[in-house]
């Protein structure tokens, strides 16, 4: 595909058949490719890990439309709607009523959220599940009116499930999301 020199390269979910390790030596192998030769790359993925690591701008999709364009990094912090915030990065999307904050869904991402001893006049819930994932454990918490996903770096955490446990964040954490009134 390369011998013709071309300004434009579509690479359709190149990686997808790959293990975990030849797949990300491959994704640094054509970052460096696409740097050296100054090609264009159109690169396709579902992997949404890969198009934020491989991408200069990200374009997500949602029924065939952009729903949002961006660099990786303005995608992930910022999304603009819903489909963006749970797409890219699996957003916890809660209504202000919940959060204590004017009517609205906003994003709050898994690592932005800490598990704490409760206190009064923080958000409280149950802890449903636990996920170790190595460097990092996901704890699923059902609130009143939601659910929260929060990631904590692994330095073990004494929490088990059924545990009642409080829920902070810093409020500029929170991304009121498009639609809302």
């Amino acid at each position: 595909a390369l011998i013709n020199q071309p300004r434009l390269l579509l690479l359709d979910e190149p990686l997808g058949a790959l293990d975990l390790k030849l797949r990300e030596e491959m994704q640094i192998e054509l970052k460096a490719l696409q740097r050296r030769l100054g090609i264009t790359f159109v690169y396709v993925t579902h992997d949404q890990g890969e198009a934020l690591s491989m991408s200069d701008r990200v374009a997500v999709f949602n029924h065939g439309k952009i729903e949002q364009l961006g660099p990786p990094r303005t995608l992930y912090q910022n999304p603009r709607t819903e489909f963006v915030a749970r797409f890219v990065g699996g957003a916890n999307v809660l209504e202000g009523s919940v959060l204590g904050l004017p009517p609205g869904r906003y994003a709050l991402r898994p690592e932005k959220v800490r598990l704490e001893s409760p206190v009064p006049g923080m958000p409280v819930g149950t802890l449903l599940d636990i996920h170790y994932l190595g460097s990092q454990t996901r704890f699923e918490v059902a609130l009143e009116g939601g659910r929260v996903s929060t990631l904590q770096p692994e330095g073990g955490s004494s929490w088990e499930v059924g545990d009642t446990v409080g829920l902070s964040w810093d409020p500029d954490a929170l991304r009121l999301l498009e639609g809302n009134s």
